[in-house]
């Protein structure tokens, strides 16, 4: 799992890099430090051999002399320490060895670097031997010390520095790799995600809008892709959309032809009757003739309306859509209906519920489901019939489902499959069916939806979709 997801993912691999980089850093510094700690891990040994030799010189009595040179031998390692005066040498403490290989280290030689090269010698070479380190005395009369240490001693004591500088190195570049990789997984590799996600999203389908979320606000590079993708998509659904409807336009010059000419064909013919039949008749020929020419008039109406509802893009805000749906049913139910055939409206959305949508598109489309339902309800027979209109609203993850129910006989069968598609008319004589098509679209502009919850013999439900707020 863990080698899947470094090997995969590009924050895994960020993570070992830096990981990586930060311990190639410290392995950089570690060479002159570990020379650094050989210096001062002799010169701390020599220091401590001064202070004894003080000590010593002052104290003549033999069993503190003993006292401290034991407590000096077992905190420096040292086995012998002697004093040069006069070019002669005393000894103080310890004994020599029998044989040993002594390594010659003279601390009196100022140096502002270390040698790395004795370092790296003392740490992977042989530590058989001693060392003879020759230091300054700070007893008068003495010119230097002499201290022999095995160098098995100093050799441990680096490689256990090692050990601790490696610890720490490694904390350092777990902690700093986790920092680093945090930081790159909100700046850059979420975004990234996310741009990957839409890029696989619109390859699948283009003309489903998923998301309306516009591009962030940032100046760099990741900014620019999120906005250049934005515009892409923008640009290509728009040249779909044209294509579909410049198609389904074609279609439809032809029907809206051949229904002109059926309606011209009426308009002559009634024209004909009205200049030769008897004065009774004229105001029937009329009414035909209105009747004839209005219905040319609404189909041109509507397919021009449809041939024009994409063009606006989609302006979202903060709505309360209890008002909204409100001021549509007040706007289209009025004129349905009096009496005993008057369409009740009940409004069942919290006031307080908001979505993120366009007013006007989302005015339209509760406008068209409104007009359908009233006019389905209208030709009712009985005038004791229930004609009652309901709206309510049920939260769906991060949607909001709008549920317009009404009384009516419910749909035909043959109207179910054609129910969205543009000229394939539901309702009856005289209509285009556009209007279902043309909020369908409007609503998928602004994220939604709208389908066909459920219609039989005791009416009819439709879901409109809408984004939370």
């Amino acid at each position: 799992m863990i080698e899947g997801f470094i090997s995969r993912r590009l924050s895994g691999k960020l993570l070992l890099m830096t990981i990586g980089f930060v311990m190639l850093a410290e392995l950089v510094i570690f060479v002159p430090s570990a020379a650094t700690f050989r210096q001062d891990w002799l010169n701390d040994r020599a220091q401590q051999a001064g202070l004894l030799a003080q000590a010593l010189t002052g104290v003549p009595d033999y069993e503190a002399s003993q006292i401290l040179t034991d407590q000096f031998m077992r905190d420096t390692d040292v086995i012998m320490m002697s004093a040069k005066r006069d070019g002669m040498s005393e000894f103080m403490l310890g004994s020599p060895p029998e044989s040993a290989k002594l390594e010659m280290i003279d601390l009196r030689e100022t140096r502002r670097l270390p040698r790395y090269r004795d370092a790296f010698r003392t740490f992977f070479g042989s530590a058989e031997g001693c060392l003879r380190v020759m230091a300054a005395s700070p007893v008068a009369g003495q010119d230097a010390l002499e201290l022999l240490i095995p160098k098995s001693k100093l050799q441990w004591a680096m490689r256990d520095y090692a050990k601790r500088i490696a610890v720490l190195s490694l904390a350092i570049a777990i902690i700093t790799g986790l920092l680093i990789y945090l930081a790159m997984l909100f700046m850059i590799i979420r975004p990234i995600e996310k741009l990957a996600s839409g890029l696989a999203d619109f390859r699948e389908d283009p003309e489903i809008r998923r998301s309306n979320l516009p591009p962030s606000g940032r100046k760099d590079e990741i900014g620019q892709l999120q906005r250049e993708f934005y515009d892409m998509k923008q640009g290509v659904r728009a040249s779909f959309k044209q294509r579909e409807r410049l198609a389904t336009l074609g279609m439809a010059v032809a029907k809206i032809n051949h229904d002109l000419r059926n309606v011209l064909a009426s308009a002559s013919l009634v024209s004909d009757r009205l200049a030769s039949d008897p004065e009774e008749r004229i105001s029937k020929m009329g009414a035909r003739l209105t009747r004839s020419i209005d219905r040319g008039i609404k189909l041109t109406s509507e397919v021009l309306n449809f041939s024009l509802s994409g063009q606006d893009e989609a302006d979202l805000d903060v709505v309360r859509i209890s008002l909204l749906v409100g001021e549509a049913a007040g706007d289209t139910l009025g004129s349905f209906g009096t009496g005993a055939r008057r369409i009740s409206f009940t409004n069942k959305i919290p006031s307080e519920m908001i979505v993120t949508a366009d007013k006007d598109h989302t005015y339209r489309i509760f406008h068209n489901l409104f007009r359908n339902a009233a006019q389905a309800m209208a030709k009712m027979p009985e005038d004791d019939a229930i004609r009652n209109l309901t709206v309510e609203a049920i939260p769906a993850g991060d949607h909001i489902s709008i549920l317009v129910k009404d009384t009516g006989l419910g749909l035909p069968d043959k109207a179910k499959d054609n129910l969205f598609k543009a000229f394939a008319s539901a309702s009856g004589r005289g209509s285009t069916g556009l209007g279902l098509t043309i909020s369908q679209d409007l609503a998928r502009e602004q994220g939604g939806d709208i389908v066909l919850e459920s219609t039989s013999e005791n009416g009819t439900i439709f879901a409109v979709s809408l984004q939370k707020a």
